[in-house]
């Protein structure tokens, strides 16, 4: 029986390291689909769409992104935010949006190239 169990764990253990090897590459194919276009790939806003909407927050800003607590950023994701943001909140599930945020936050601690 505690030999089952072990299994039984070990098994749970692998699977839970393979989903969060696979959340990065998860959430950068997201934030690709989502928010790119106007955000940029790597979090530096598309100047294209800022000549177009106007402001666009620069995720690769660190000071800016340790200013803005998780929720104020999944409240702007879900909700939208003015007339240039659309809502994603019907488009994204919770867990979904709350990647983007994770990852978004990463944008501004990646090495210069």
């Amino acid at each position: 029986a505690k030999r089952v169990v072990m299994c039984g764990l070990l098994a749970m253990a692998a699977l839970t390291a393979g989903a969060a090897a696979q959340q990065p590459a998860d959430a950068a194919a997201l934030y690709a689909r989502q928010c790119a276009s106007c955000h940029g790939a790597t979090g530096a806003p598309n100047p294209a769409m800022v000549r177009s909407l106007g402001t666009i927050p620069d995720f690769t800003d660190a000071r800016l992104m340790a200013a803005q607590p998780d929720s104020v950023l999944e409240a702007a994701i879900a909700g939208g935010k003015g007339r240039n943001m659309p809502a994603y909140r019907s488009r994204l599930s919770a867990a979904q949006i709350r990647v983007l945020v994770t990852y978004v936050k990463t944008l501004s601690r990646r090495p210069v190239r």
